[in-house]
């Protein structure tokens, strides 16, 4: 992720980098503040961990490490704020559906392809590793619940966007460092931004103890020490510290922008613009569609650092040669960018095709967006001028139009604070702002129809009614009013584009010095956006359509789905609400999710609490699974049996560790088929629960789960021991809905010629094959 080779083109040039080492002997005064990039913390924690993913992952496990780390963190005097994405924009949607083809779906597809004996190699698995999909919940359920003295120096943030900007700015704002694992964060660049730590750069050693002497009657020489400096063991690189917390110490390294553009000689403000050049996650080819605009600019055989260099190069003497005496000025970022593209083309512009040089500037401009920071319209450095916002007033909080549709405030504040606290997904989010979907894919047989369209498809269904009843869904492009679109764009004459744009732009003496050159690609977008009074125009009575990006076949596809209305769906249930169901009582929301789930019953209702998810999954799962079983037969091996059932029970009665036996269960395709369903149905209660905002009446089930847990049942291994109330609550009336149990295929010993139907002492001649045809 990031600027290709930016991450090698820092570790080769170390003067640009700054030591830091930080002891729990030697704390400082005042704390070094960090803001740690969510996901990235999330992929290097897990991956370093050594907790096996293939078996859906381990989540108690997962948990227990984030607070190990966190801890060790704080011990050391780090002030931590993480920041997690908000929803996806639309630009990078191409960046996403690639990186979900390469990782899920073709890993997924290579692992089936492979061999039983050849997948379960911890090199294969290690290779082909794919991302558990809940462990973000995991994560978050920890961090919310760290003790208050850890708690007392952690920050957890939910960014309005992408969280990159966010990151950076706020660390501007508290001047702090951003750690994480991607290079734009060298690129980004704020007020009061003290630098990117990479994470794989983060080192923990710890102080070695002392050997204890043998209390013997032996003769023990005595050594007198020489100095009193203590030795330090280096555990390594990685996230996760040593076993013991006492004398710790962690080095670390630190990358500035301002030092970077020192180095190339460049504007810091034209980072962006070189980082885009050289690749990006909107500018390769890897994460966007059409021609790779890098073949157009590089040779083949030039190396990530010459790429680096030749832009730089480039950009440099496109300025230099502007300030000379008869040359022509660049006049503006827009020329900047003609000529540097210009300049880079290995091949003749007379070669391309019609518009093909327009296409890549135009791609350019894209990938040099997205590092753009929001103005702040105060000089204040305090956080939260609202309780909206942690960073921006109202005015320009993008987090704000997403959820004003409806104007129901009393609404949009409930849904803005719990998204504030953690208890509304960002997936959650992507509804509201482009109307998309993305469900977590994980590891499932991909000759099969995805589990996310037979399982999760139902139950999200609900959650677009409510959502849309509540706060709005966007409707299609196609319906708003294009005329009035169309006139105000054509309002702003070309030559006053940049007019405009210095004047929204230059907001202190700081800036005059170092113009922002990026200014007039922010106003050239501004000046096409959508009049805040063109959703006016919308009817109301226009049926939103919810975009489903889901496995299909080997690749990720578009799926609309049509929102049902919130009236339909209550009906088919015997409810009814006066108005939104998110305006509802706490009990008349659970009703609805237990109805709409059906297990609405006594027996439902009495379980504990954190019990009561892993009930209402099983449940949905098993009455799917057979009415799917019943339109056609070709399904009914889908069914779940009684002690399978009780196998997911039992791996969430069981807060197992991993490491509790050495035996790994084994891989069965029809066991991964299992862990995939019911991981994506969690998912899916999950979500649903927090769109009706009662996630605290039915807290997720996914940070106690195991997958290695519900594997050994599965196999065998381990018994399914489940509490009789549990147990009865999802089972007893449901008896009908299992499949039968599946008797083991017995296998032939090596040898053995006999079949075991075969009676052991057959008789012989045709009268023994008479009376064994009577018997």
């Amino acid at each position: 992720m990031g600027v290709l080779g930016l991450s090698t083109y820092l570790r080769e040039n170390r003067r640009l980098s700054e030591a830091h080492r930080l002891d729990t002997r030697e704390l400082l005064a005042d704390r070094i503040k960090i803001v740690v990039d969510g996901w990235s913390f999330i992929y290097d924690l897990y991956r370093s961990s050594g907790l096996p993913w293939v078996y859906g992952g381990e989540y108690a496990a997962f948990g227990r490490l984030v607070r190990t780390v966190v801890e060790a963190w704080v011990r050391v005097g780090l002030e931590v704020s993480f920041v997690f994405d908000g929803p996806c924009p639309e630009l990078k949607f191409p960046t996403v559906v690639s990186r979900l083809t390469q990782t899920n779906v073709t890993n997924a597809l290579v692992f089936f392809r492979t061999s039983s004996s050849s997948r379960a190699n911890s090199r294969f698995l290690h290779e082909s590793r794919i991302i558990p999909p809940l462990v973000y919940t995991a994560c978050i359920e920890c961090l919310n619940t760290l003790p208050s003295s850890i708690n007392d120096h952690v920050f957890v943030h939910y960014a309005d966007e992408e969280g990159d900007p966010y990151a950076v700015e706020l660390a501007g704002r508290i001047g702090a460092f951003v750690a994480g694992s991607d290079s734009d964060f060298v690129i980004l660049n704020a007020p009061g931004y003290r630098g990117y730590i990479p994470l794989d750069e983060m080192i923990w050693s710890a102080a070695e103890a002392e050997e204890a002497v043998a209390q013997d009657d032996d003769f023990q020489p005595v050594r007198k020490p020489k100095s009193h400096k203590r030795a330090f063991v280096t555990s390594g690189r990685g996230l996760v510290p040593p076993a013991d917390l006492k004398g710790l110490s962690l080095a670390f390294t630190s990358y500035s922008p301002t030092t970077l553009a020192a180095h190339l000689n460049l504007p810091i403000t034209l980072l962006p613009l070189m980082g885009a050049l050289v690749g990006n996650d909107l500018s390769n080819s890897s994460s966007s569609s059409g021609k790779n605009v890098q073949l157009l600019f590089f040779e083949r055989g030039m190396s990530h650092a010459q790429r680096i260099t030749r832009v730089t190069a480039t950009i440099n003497s496109i300025l230099s040669a502007s300030s000379l005496k008869g040359k022509q000025e660049v006049e503006g970022v827009m020329d900047l960018i003609d000529k540097t593209v210009t300049a880079l083309l290995i091949r003749s512009i007379s070669t391309m095709g019609s518009g093909e040089v327009e296409k890549v500037v135009d791609r350019i401009v894209e990938a040099t967006l997205q590092y753009a920071l929001h103005k702040s319209l105060d000089d204040s450095k305090a956080l939260w001028p609202t309780s909206i916002c942690a960073l921006h007033l109202p005015e320009v909080c993008p987090i704000l139009p997403m959820m004003s549709r409806m104007e129901r405030y009393d609404i949009r504040e409930a849904y803005l604070q719990a998204y504030r606290r953690g208890c509304l997904n960002p997936k959650i989010l992507d509804l509201l702002q482009t109307g998309t979907s993305w469900p977590r894919l994980f590891l499932e047989v991909p000759d099969l129809e995805t589990v996310s369209r037979a399982l999760g498809r139902p139950i999200r269904q609900w959650g677009y009614a409510i959502l849309h009843d509540a706060l709005g869904l966007p409707c299609p492009e196609a319906d708003l009013d294009e005329q009035t679109i169309g006139t105000d764009a054509e309002a702003v004459d070309e030559d006053d584009e940049e007019e405009l744009v210095d004047v929204v732009e230059s907001d202190s003496d700081e800036e005059s010095t170092s113009p922002d050159l990026l200014a007039p690609l922010r106003g050239a977008l501004q000046s096409l956006q959508v009049p805040e009074d063109a959703e006016s125009h919308i009817s109301d009575d226009r049926i939103p359509v919810v975009t489903e990006f889901l496995r299909r076949g080997t690749r990720i596809a578009e799926e609309p789905v049509a929102v049902p209305m919130i009236s339909d769906l209550l009906a088919s249930i015997s409810c009814s609400a006066p108005g939104p169901v998110a305006c509802q009582s706490e009990a008349q929301r659970l009703t609805v999710l237990l109805r709409a789930l059906r297990s609405d019953s006594d027996a439902v209702r009495t379980l504990p609490r954190r019990q009561l998810g892993a009930a209402v999954c099983l449940r949905w799962i098993i009455m799917t699974l057979h009415e799917r079983a019943s339109e056609s037969k070709d399904r009914d091996k889908e069914r779940w049996t009684r002690r399978e059932a009780l196998c997911f029970l039992a791996a969430h009665e069981l807060d197992s560790d991993p490491s509790e036996s050495d035996n790994s269960p084994e891989l069965l395709d029809r066991n991964i088929q299992l862990t995939a369903q019911a991981l994506t149905c969690i998912e899916a209660v999950d979500q649903l629960s927090q769109i009706l905002l009662i996630s605290h009446l039915l807290p997720s089930i996914a940070p106690t789960f195991s997958g290695m847990a519900f594997h050994r049942r599965l196999t065998g291994v381990a018994p399914p021991t489940v509490s009789q109330p549990l147990s009865d609550a999802c089972l007893v009336d449901l008896s009908y809905a299992l499949a039968d149990e599946r008797k083991k295929k017995i296998r032939k010993t090596k040898g053995s010629g006999r079949s075991a139907s075969v009676p052991a002492n057959p008789a012989t001649g045709l009268f023994g094959l008479l009376a064994n045809a009577d018997a």
